[in-house]
């Protein structure tokens, strides 16, 4: 069995840079002052941070992923049987499917 391993793209990258922003956010968050007793403090709220926004992604991503599918879909890379965009009617890849495959 052959194993491809994915090429790190753009979106890629920006969908990690959110991840790690999630959990810098979440870790504020449970620190915050205004729970007041609830408050997390300690070495434990990176790690629950984590669980947390790791628990959630793949809520967020999935609609994200299939609008991106969805969108390529209707803007192929290869363009129609004539070389065009079949949404844009411009010579493929129009600028949405550039976009879309970096």
């Amino acid at each position: 069995m052959t194993t491809v391993q994915a090429t790190p793209t753009t979106l890629t990258g920006e969908l990690e840079t959110a991840h790690r922003q999630g959990v810098i956010a979440a870790g504020h968050g449970l620190q915050d002052a205004a729970l007041g007793a609830l408050r997390l403090t300690g070495a434990g709220v990176g790690v629950l941070a984590e669980a947390a926004v790791s628990s959630a992604t793949p809520f967020l991503r999935a609609p994200l992923l299939s609008r991106i599918f969805n969108a390529l879909r209707i803007h192929p890379m290869q363009g129609d049987e004539d070389g065009h965009c079949p949404t844009c009617r411009v010579p493929a890849p129009c600028l949405t499917a550039q976009e879309l495959n970096p």
